[in-house]
């Protein structure tokens, strides 16, 4: 596959953020003066603003985020009952008018009075369209326990969401929402220019390209950093960091390791080259200067695996053994959101399915492609692969909830991670298998990357991009596997074969004519035995050793196969090369004809026809 044109993409900013922001190590806040501009691009005025405050998910057991977590935080708060965060609003100017009092606290996704995390500000005359508006907002957040993506596991920090950040307006509304424990976030362009100032034995990891640091002379230090044509800015700071340095085709790359974990470093080095490569290659070059990848600190797990731009969490121990690829599938995935959202900046809170579903899918790529059958899991014999791993997921999901279900109003995590990563995934690598292959489906979206990049792109342009590439068929398909909960599921439910008895000889005949040959009549009845509906091939197998096969368009619910003649069939097999792997049940993909044979070959098939089901169905493939 020839590699995509490098073309410098630039975004279109529509907020530019000035930021000042002081870390206090003791305290575990961050008090900080943002300094906002902000342009209609609708076509109507505007007569209010709505601004995200993530912090106040973590302000009491009542928020949105903490019920649905559920169990999980109520273990969090038992074990840490300090631990709660929040944002504090100390000013609040619009165009240098005193504007706090114009601020609401509203709940459009559940109604929660106790959630505060998203808020409408009202402003004293509508902005005009390619209007701009200035913000000014001193604010003091209080970092919580880090449990969920951001916070303080001291002296480890990760601030992630801790700014008041201005929601996206589309089609004359505002897209913002609460912090739910399901779904991750979604903003506007924008350029970054902040300012950290830090203890002065803290090494510092964020989004964009930083300026020597400032020795205060008070024991710390500012750090300026600027960033462009990305739609958030997270940073982290531990003095534990150990800085490992490398360059990635003219990407400069900085490793924050812990400790313990240096060993680890060329591990996740080689995991981040090949995802880069491939990205790369497949869909176009990583267009920024810098990438820090971080390795959490003791008690920060719940920051590792979350992606921001030109940063990302990865994780890792010291005794992580070669072939348990959890670091190196952490590097892949995260890498990839640089791309998935990063890049192709979909509302990740309705349809999140769109990163994270379309990530796994190249992160299972990737991960067979550089580590082979046992790409995930290499161990005591035992090989798991991209396949396998991700049938696993959507089998213990329950199927509760499509794909398109926006992702907050999903039954619980359990369905959410099953639904949006895996199935999504498995559903991509079908849709690839019926029109045109894997090389077809990696143009198909590299065409739709290019297209939505630094865009807001929606399902409905997804499904043009794959049907432009791959053919009009690819369209209904993926309506059925993202808008219904229907299961895939064909079975061969019969497999006979009866001999045919000769005719009689007619009557007055003196010599009785030579035997002809034993006929048989042999019959396969395969089913759908599941909601979704695509063509199947059919395999039969003959006793001679033999094969046909057949295409089935899944429509009916049932399909026979006659075929009379001198052999026999002995079995036969639905998907035979494992085409589908959404199919849910494999192990009814196949079966042998009804006893009639004997003895050793008998079992000898048998035997070997299950044997072949089996690993059919824990591999997928």
């Amino acid at each position: 596959m020839a590699p995509p044109p490098a073309t410098p993409p630039r975004a279109a900013a529509v907020v530019e953020y000035r930021i000042e922001a002081r870390l206090d190590a003791q305290t575990r806040t961050v008090t900080g003066a943002l300094r906002a501009r902000w342009q209609n691009r609708g076509r109507t005025p505007v007569d209010a603003l709505t601004l995200h405050l993530y912090l106040n998910a973590f302000a009491n057991n009542r928020t949105t985020l903490m019920t649905g977590l559920g169990e999980r935080a109520e273990r969090w708060w038992a074990r840490h009952p300090d631990g709660w965060g929040r944002i504090d609003l100390a000013a609040l100017r619009v165009g240098g008018r005193d504007a706090l009092a114009d601020l609401a606290f509203v709940q459009p996704d559940d109604g929660n009075p106790d959630d505060h995390t998203l808020a409408h500000l009202r402003l004293a005359a509508p902005l005009p369209p390619r209007g701009t508006v200035d913000l000014e907002l001193d604010f003091i957040a209080t970092l919580p326990r880090l449990f969920v993506r951001s916070g303080h596991a001291a002296p480890f920090f990760f601030v992630g969401q801790w700014y008041p950040k201005l929601a996206v307006l589309e089609d004359g509304r505002w897209r913002g929402h609460q912090y739910h424990a399901t779904s991750e976030f979604y903003a506007d362009f924008a350029t970054y220019d902040v300012s950290l100032t830090v203890p002065a034995t803290y090494v510092l990891g964020h989004t964009g390209v930083a300026e020597p640091a400032l020795d205060n002379g008070d024991g710390t230090k500012t750090v300026r950093v600027r960033a462009a044509d990305v739609h958030d800015f997270a940073w982290t700071a531990d003095p534990r960091f150990r800085v490992l340095e490398a360059d990635s085709d003219g990407v400069a790359v900085r490793l924050l390791l812990q400790p313990p974990h240096h060993s680890q470093a060329p591990r996740l080095l080689a995991a981040l080259r090949a995802a880069m490569t491939r990205n790369a290659t497949w869909f176009g070059p990583y267009p920024y200067p810098v990438l820090t990848v971080v390795d959490p600190g003791p008690g920060g797990w719940g920051a590792a695996g979350m992606e921001y731009p030109m940063l990302f969490t990865a994780g890792t121990t010291w005794w992580m053994p070669s072939g348990v690829r959890l670091p190196e599938m952490l590097v892949v995935h995260e890498f990839g959101h640089q791309y998935w959202q990063g890049l192709v900046a979909n509302d990740e809170v309705t349809e999140a399915w769109l990163d994270e579903g379309v990530n796994t899918y190249v992160e299972g790529l990737i991960m067979d492609e550089a580590y082979g059958p046992g790409s995930y899991l290499d161990l005591f014999g035992l090989r798991v692969g991209a396949v396998a791993l991700q049938r696993a997921q959507y089998l213990a999901g329950g199927g509760w909830d499509a794909i398109a279900t926006p992702s907050f109003r999903m039954l619980d995590e359990a369905s959410y991670a099953s639904t949006t990563y895996a199935q999504t995934a498995l559903a991509l690598r079908s849709a690839a298998a019926l029109s045109g292959g894997q090389d077809a489906m990696l143009a198909a979206l590299g065409a739709y990357f290019r297209a939505w990049r630094f865009g807001h792109p929606r399902e409905a342009d997804l499904r043009a991009s794959l049907s432009a590439a791959l053919g009009p068929r690819v369209d209904p398909l993926l309506a059925q596997l993202l808008h219904t909960t229907g299961r895939l599921d064909y079975a061969v439910a019969r497999v006979t074969s009866r001999p045919i008895a000769a005719p009689a000889p007619a009557g007055g005949l003196v010599a009785r004519p030579a035997a002809p040959p034993r006929r048989y009549r042999s019959e396969v009845v395969v089913e759908r035995r599941g909601e979704v509906r695509v063509p199947v091939q059919i395999l039969v197998a003959y006793d001679d050793g033999g094969q046909t096969r057949e295409t089935w368009d899944g429509e009916g619910r049932w399909y026979r196969i006659d075929a009379t003649g001198t052999r026999q069939v002995a079995y036969a097999v639905v998907d035979p090369d494992g085409l589908l792997p959404l199919d849910v049940d494999r192990l009814n993909n196949s079966r042998l004809r009804e006893p009639g044979t004997r003895g050793v070959w008998r079992l000898a098939a048998r035997w070997g026809l299950w044997l072949q089901t089996a690993l059919l169905a824990l591999s997928g493939m």
